[in-house]
C-alpha cells in the first residue's frame, strides 16, 4: 500500500439535510424563518429529494461513492406533538433499504438544525422537556430503523445551532443572548445523553455520535498575547466543550471542517477570510491542513472517526476537484499520524438550500436545475468517484 492508498473500506460519500434537500417541508420553524426574511431565498420544494431519492442514490452508487449521509426530518416523523407518523417513519425506512440494495452505507442523523413548529412555539431547544421530547422522537426512528443502520449521528452541528440561533440570532430562534446560548449548549448536551439511551434501548448495535463543527483557530498575529488567548479560548469553548461533555456517551466521532479562523482578541476574529489564504464563495478560508489538524486532535479521544462533512461552495469545478484532493491527502495524512478514521462524507451531494444564504451557494457534485429538478453530474463527481473506486489519490498534485 503507497501513501496515498486508502483502506478497502473506507467510507467515500457524500452528504445532505433533509430541511435543504426534501422541499415542502412546512412543519419546522425554518419553513417560518424564511417567510419572515430569515432567508435570501425560500426552500420550497428545495431539491425534491422526498420524492427523488431513490434515483438520488442510485446516481451516488453510479459515480462510485459507497456511502451517504442524510438526515432524517422530526417535523414530518411527528407533526404533532405525540403522534408518530407511519408514512414518515417507513419513508425514511425505505431511504435506508434503497442505500443497502445500492451497496450504500447509509450514515442517518437525527437531528439536522430544524425542528417542528409545534416545539419551536413552546421554546424550542429551550424548553424545559426538549430533551426528553427529542430522546423520545429517537426512540421511534430507532425502531423503525432497526438493523439496517450501523452509523448514525444524533445531532449535527450544535455548537453552530448555538452560535448562529442563540447567540448571533440570524437563524431561529433569533435571539442575542450569551446566557441563552450557554443554556442552550447545555441542553443540547443533554438531548446527546437521552437520545443515545434511547437509540441504544431500540437498536444496541447501533453506532452513535455527534457531527461537531470543528473551526481551526489561529491567531492574527502570533506575536499579540491577546491573539494567541483568544486562540485558545474559542478553540476550548467551540470545539473541545461539547465533545468533552458527550464522549463518554459516543461510539465515535463525527467532524465538519471547512475553514480556518483567525482571532484577534478574546471573542474577536477578523473577517471569515483573511489575505492569508485562498477562499471558497461563502468567504471561507481553504486551508486544508486544518482538516489534519482536526483529525489528529480529536484521534485523542481514542475513537473511530468520521469527516461527516467537507466542501466547497464555487463556480470554477476544477477548484471543487483540487479541494477534495487536499483535504483526502489531509485525511490520508491525519491517518498515517495514527488518527482512526473510518470515511470522508463531502458536501453535499446536490446543490441545496444553503440556510440563510439560499440557493446562491453551489456545493454539489451534482447541479440541480431548481425548475424542472434535472440532475446534472459535474466533472468533479466523476474526479472524486474516480478516487473512491481505486481508494488511491493521485500523485499529480501538492
Amino acid at each position: 500500500m503507497s501513501e496515498r492508498d486508502f483502506p478497502t473500506d473506507f467510507l467515500f460519500g457524500a452528504a445532505t439535510s433533509a430541511h435543504q434537500v426534501e422541499g415542502g417541508n412546512d412543519n419546522c420553524d425554518w419553513w417560518a424563518w424564511e417567510r419572515e426574511g430569515g432567508s435570501q431565498d425560500l426552500s420550497g420544494d428545495a431539491c425534491d429529494h422526498y420524492r427523488r431519492y431513490t434515483g438520488d442514490i442510485a446516481l451516488l452508487r453510479e459515480l462510485g461513492l459507497g456511502s451517504y449521509r442524510f438526515s432524517v426530518e422530526w417535523a414530518r416523523v411527528e407533526p404533532v406533538e405525540g403522534k408518530f407518523s407511519t408514512a414518515a417513519l417507513e419513508h425514511y425506512r425505505d431511504m435506508v433499504v434503497q442505500c443497502r440494495a445500492a451497496g450504500v452505507e447509509p450514515i442517518v442523523t437525527f437531528h439536522h438544525f430544524t425542528l417542528p413548529t409545534w416545539l419551536s412555539r413552546r421554546g424550542g431547544v429551550l424548553a424545559r422537556d426538549s430533551a426528553g421530547l427529542f430522546a423520545r422522537y429517537c426512540g421511534e426512528v430507532a425502531k423503525a430503523l432497526s438493523g439496517e443502520v450501523r452509523w448514525a449521528l444524533t445531532i449535527n452541528e450544535p455548537m453552530i445551532l448555538v452560535l448562529m440561533g442563540y447567540l448571533q440570532g440570524v437563524w431561529p430562534p433569533g435571539l442575542k443572548s450569551p446566557r441563552q446560548a450557554m443554556r442552550a449548549a447545555r441542553r443540547l448536551v443533554l438531548w446527546h445523553r437521552m437520545a443515545h439511551a434511547a437509540i441504544r434501548a431500540a437498536d444496541p448495535a447501533m453506532l452513535l455520535g455527534v457531527a461537531k463543527h470543528w473551526i481551526d483557530f489561529r491567531p492574527f498575529d502570533p506575536s499579540q498575547a491577546s491573539h494567541r488567548l483568544g486562540t485558545r479560548l474559542q478553540h476550548g469553548l467551540f470545539n473541545r466543550w461539547y465533545l468533552e461533555q458527550v464522549k463518554g456517551e459516543s461510539d465515535f466521532i463525527g467532524i465538519n471542517y471547512y475553514a480556518r479562523q483567525y482571532t484577534t482578541g478574546l471573542l474577536r476574529q477578523v473577517p471569515l477570510a483573511s489575505p492569508q489564504a485562498p477562499k471558497t464563495e461563502m468567504g471561507w478560508s481553504i486551508v486544508p491542513e486544518g482538516l489534519r489538524t482536526a483529525l489528529e486532535s480529536v484521534a485523542g479521544y481514542g475513537l473511530p472517526l468520521l469527516v461527516t462533512e467537507n466542501g466547497i461552495a464555487c463556480t470554477d469545478d476544477r477548484e471543487r476537484s483540487r479541494y477534495i484532493d487536499r483535504h483526502l491527502l489531509a485525511v490520508l495524512q491525519a491517518m498515517q499520524a495514527g488518527a482512526d478514521v473510518r470515511g470522508y462524507q463531502y458536501w453535499s451531494l446536490l446543490d441545496n438550500f444553503e440556510w440563510a444564504e439560499g440557493y446562491r451557494p453551489k456545493f454539489g457534485l451534482v447541479a440541480v436545475e431548481r425548475e424542472s429538478q434535472s440532475r446534472t453530474v459535474r466533472e468533479s463527481a466523476k474526479h472524486y468517484g474516480d478516487i473512491a473506486k481505486s481508494g488511491r489519490l493521485s500523485a499529480d498534485f501538492d
